[in-house]
């Protein structure tokens, strides 16, 4: 049974990890943070609350984080045209009834991170300032953290802000330098392997088709999500990025890694955000990251079509 805190920016594809960690049979959510990014610390977390609520999840607490970046403004315009302005664009569902508990992000973590009896997964697929800011406020918890599973970057592909760089690394690209420096054991799903990881409309309509709230709702945010696709990129496809994270923790058969050194370039203008991979060892620095290489698309799909069908069974506390 992993032990996972999600710290998220909710967003389509959030929404799903969220989902698809509520009902893994070997998955104990923690709690759940949320970080400026897809949109507003405000919309994001409302999103969070709204979504488990939906689901049922009404155990699972929420907590908000960080506003903005370490050192720089909340950049906008992509997660505005992908997500919608709220974050959560396409189906309607109630407001949250479950109040967001009102200690900050950071401070829940960390005191988790030292009060569990276990170790716990960090899953962040956000821009990574909480964790950067538990791991500069607290280095004495990284003994605690059996490894980090993070969304982000773009090592052989272009990025999807700009050729160099994925939303989240450039979201807040200092914070991720710290992540990657911190000495943890760090797994990241990169752009270039999430979107090799796409619903098509066939997968999406599996899922619709299997009836009820949770499936529809998923369907829903993926039809918004799809349309945007089309919009802004000329093709119908949901890389349901986000979700890829928790899916390596349900099957160690999903994706396939390469052990090696990564660092994140902090630069202006043309390499903001780069995460840069010394690929071929010249650097003769450690290797400090597993970046994913293959992943069965396959098997993902179906992943999430049959959780999604699944009832949320509470794992209670470790």
């Amino acid at each position: 049974m992993y032990n996972v805190i999600m710290d998220c920016d909710p967003g389509h594809d959030d929404a799903i990890a969220l989902l698809l960690a509520s009902r893994a049979d070997n998955i104990r959510i923690l709690g759940v943070t949320t970080v400026a990014g897809n949109s507003t610390l405000e919309n994001v977390t409302r999103n969070a609350r709204r979504v488990l609520d939906y689901a049922g999840v009404t155990d699972v607490d929420v907590y908000a984080g960080a506003n903005k970046p370490l050192m720089r403004e909340l950049y906008r315009l992509t997660g505005a045209i992908i997500h919608g302005e709220d974050g959560l664009g396409g189906p309607e569902i109630p407001e949250a009834v479950t109040p967001v508990r009102p200690e900050h992000a950071v401070e829940f973590i960390i005191r988790t991170l030292r009060e569990c009896p276990e170790k716990v997964v960090l899953v962040p697929t956000g821009p990574l300032t909480n964790i950067a800011m538990v791991l500069t406020q607290a280095p004495d918890v990284k003994e605690k953290i059996e490894r980090i599973v993070i969304m982000g970057g773009a090592i052989y592909d272009p990025g999807n802000v700009t050729s160099a760089a994925e939303f989240n690394i450039y979201q807040d690209p200092e914070a991720a330098r710290i992540v990657f420096q911190s000495g943890c054991d760090i797994y990241l799903n990169t752009l270039d392997i999430s979107m090799k990881a796409v619903f098509y409309e066939e997968d999406k309509e599996r899922i619709r088709a299997k009836g009820g709230r949770i499936p529809t709702f998923v369907a829903e945010l993926l039809d918004f999500f799809g349309a945007t696709h089309v919009e802004h990129f000329g093709f119908f496809a949901c890389p349901i990025h986000d979700a890829l994270c928790v899916g390596v923790l349900i099957d160690e058969n999903l994706v396939t890694w390469e052990h090696t050194y990564v660092d994140v370039s902090v630069a202006e203008e043309l390499t903001r955000g780069e995460t840069v991979a010394d690929l071929w060892n010249v650097t003769g620095h450690a290797p400090n990251c597993h970046i994913a290489r293959t992943v069965n698309r396959e098997r993902f799909v179906e992943m999430i079509t049959e959780h999604m069908g699944r009832s949320y069974v509470s794992k209670g506390r470790p």
